[in-house]
């Protein structure tokens, strides 16, 4: 009698196993650092409040007297970024780094 009780227990835990779908893969961690795309930016401009890009690498520009080239927005853990590149005349190509919410520079990459 304990015996078709157990097989039972097991016949009725595989049945609910079956019924539970499976996970979709493995659980991927976040990545500490997730760059976006054109459209994926003006959303989260819109919906997080960010500062416009234009208006910071205008900004970058005239600090580090260079010209723009381009901005994205990143996620560096719980913090947006903006990675601006900037180009100067003697060729050297400088990365600034701002606060996407307050519009702070956070650091430079080949300033010097």
């Amino acid at each position: 009698m304990r015996y078709a009780g157990l097989v039972f227990g097991l016949i009725l835990a595989l049945r609910l196993a079956a019924a539970v779908p499976a996970a979709a893969g493995p659980v991927r961690p976040v990545p500490e650092r997730e760059c976006f795309s054109a459209a994926q930016t003006r959303e989260r401009i819109a919906v997080r409040k960010l500062a416009e890009p234009f208006r910071l690498m205008a900004s970058a520009a005239n600090r580090f007297q260079a010209e723009a080239i381009g901005a994205k927005l990143c996620r560096w853990k719980e913090q947006f970024v903006y990675e601006i590149t900037l180009l100067r005349r003697d060729g050297r190509v400088i990365h600034v780094f701002t606060n996407a919410a307050s519009g702070q520079i956070i650091g430079a990459k080949n300033a010097k």
